[in-house]
């Protein structure tokens, strides 16, 4: 079985049923699932790796939380058009607690242990993915969790505590990542400092 059929097969009778009462939606196109809560939307997707062959599947997912409500916001006041509403995101791996198997990545090889490791990958979605992007409730959760991310992009995260309306911690994140900041990163940051806080 060519890996995209086989990884479709595998979400299409073990997973889809799962995640649509809790409201997740699934396009067979990515294929990724999603979940519009208020302005946030969670997302992940299913990457296939260029290593499978017939009858080896080796796939990861990547995650993310979306908001057309931060483009809007972000065009407002900055006047330029953002390339993506992406917010927060990563591959499964940087998750704190994914569990991992003996491979890097889920591998699938249209065989009896095909169940056991696909099952080993619902439990992450379910116990440890989900949960994770769940805390993300307002734009002060989406600054926190941004935080943690293994690169932290501070200029984003200062904007969501501006939306949160939390100008401390804003202004904490400014000074720090200034005191820090590389010469392409600083300008940008200067001028967050400017337009927000003189």
């Amino acid at each position: 079985m060519k890996p995209k059929e086989l990884l479709k097969f595998y979400i299409e009778n073990e997973l889809v049923d799962i995640l649509e009462p809790l409201g997740f939606k699934y396009a067979k196109s990515g294929p990724k699932f999603s979940r519009k809560i208020g302005p946030f939307t969670l997302s992940f997707s299913f990457c296939i790796s260029k290593y499978s062959s017939e009858d080896h599947c080796i796939f990861w997912t990547a995650w993310s939380i979306s908001s057309k409500d931060y483009k809007k916001w972000y065009k407002k006041i900055w006047d330029t058009e953002l390339v993506s509403d992406v917010i927060i995101g990563s591959s499964d791996w940087n998750i704190p607690n994914w569990l991992e198997s003996e491979h890097d990545h889920v591998v699938l090889y249209n065989s009896d242990v095909d169940n056991q490791e696909f099952k080993r990958f619902v439990h992450n979605v379910l116990n440890v993915g989900i949960p994770y992007y769940e805390q993300v409730i307002d734009w002060s959760t989406a600054a926190d969790l941004a935080l943690q991310a293994p690169i932290v992009f501070y200029g984003e995260v200062c904007d969501f505590y501006i939306m949160a309306n939390q100008k401390d911690k804003a202004k904490q994140i400014l000074d720090y990542a200034l005191e820090r900041a590389t010469d392409e990163d600083y300008e940008e940051l200067k001028v967050r400092m400017e337009k927000y806080f003189n």
